[in-house]
């Protein structure tokens, strides 16, 4: 809940400004007390793939952008009940369904 309204700067991994893969790395370090690397690509190659009815607290989701269908472009962690918490570049640090 601390991170939630932090404003989005691409690069950005505190509570200044964030990007999605900032705020990842992040909060995974507070709460898990897991490093993980510092970009979407390389936490995509860090994760294993679940199916998305398999999905559980903490686990990643990724997205691709609408430009480039298998390219990833975004990262966030899910919660629970079809939410998931990340950095959006027009809102800031938001939960989304």
């Amino acid at each position: 809940a601390e991170w939630i309204g932090v404003p989005y700067r691409a690069g950005g991994d505190n509570k200044r400004g964030t990007d999605c893969s900032g705020l990842v790395s992040q909060l995974y370090n507070q709460v898990y007390n897991i490093r993980l690397s510092r970009s979407t690509d390389e936490q995509l190659k860090e994760s294993n793939k679940v199916s998305r009815r398999n999905l559980r607290e903490g686990d990643l989701v990724f997205f691709t952008s609408s430009a480039s269908k298998k390219r990833v472009a975004h990262v966030g962690i899910y919660l629970k009940n079809g939410k998931f918490i990340h950095a959006s570049t027009s809102k800031g640090v938001i939960v989304s369904s």
